[in-house]
């Protein structure tokens, strides 16, 4: 199947999903075998967005449908790059296309308005992904994560968001101080690789 009839079938079945569920959890554990499908797709990550940028980790959008109520989105890294702690604030799926990541989860955990500070982030876990496994995130306890490449070969990951993260207002957290910042992180590319 080509990559444009999958993403049309990835729609259909994601359509689905939503209209019958909306619980985030469960919503996730539908989508995750389309996505382990998805990752077997040889056509999936066209060659030329294959090669890491040299400064920082790629972001390209795939595709999405006109409805934005999902984007898949791969990001290419190269080694040694990281994605600082952040949220999403939206149901989200990530999965090993190509090399291998490390991925530390985090909790906040909240001290009251008046404290100072408000809240602090922990890490609850560490894991090593490699090709076709499948991790999660959604707000408000599983959504805040940071992802590194600390291998010498380039990884590509595949994300399946609720909705186009190139717009989504989110946060990166600084985990020593406590202290967010508001940010959203465009994609490198302006149109859907697919359509």
């Amino acid at each position: 199947m080509s990559a444009n009839q999958a993403f049309h079938q990835l729609e259909a079945n994601i359509s689905g999903i939503l209209a019958s569920h909306q619980d985030y959890r469960t919503i996730i554990d539908h989508v995750r075998p389309h996505l382990q499908e998805l990752l077997t797709n040889e056509q999936l990550v066209p060659e030329d967005l294959q090669v890491p940028l040299p400064n920082k980790y790629a972001q390209y959008l795939l595709y999405r449908p006109e409805n934005e109520s999902f984007a898949v989105i791969a990001f290419v890294w190269g080694a040694g790059q990281v994605a600082p702690v952040h949220d999403h604030l939206v149901w989200g799926l990530v999965g090993v296309y190509r090399g291998s990541i490390v991925e530390k989860r985090y909790r906040r955990e909240d001290h009251g308005e008046s404290a100072e500070p408000r809240y602090t982030i922990r890490e609850v876990s560490e894991v090593t992904a490699t090709q076709g496994d499948i991790s999660f995130v959604y707000p408000p306890d599983y959504d805040i994560h940071g992802v590194a490449n600390p291998f010498n070969e380039a990884a590509i990951t595949i994300h399946i968001y609720g909705t186009d993260i190139g717009k989504q207002p989110r946060h990166i957290h600084d985990v020593a101080s406590g202290n967010a910042r508001d940010v959203i992180t465009k994609h490198d590319n302006t149109i859907p690789v697919f359509s």
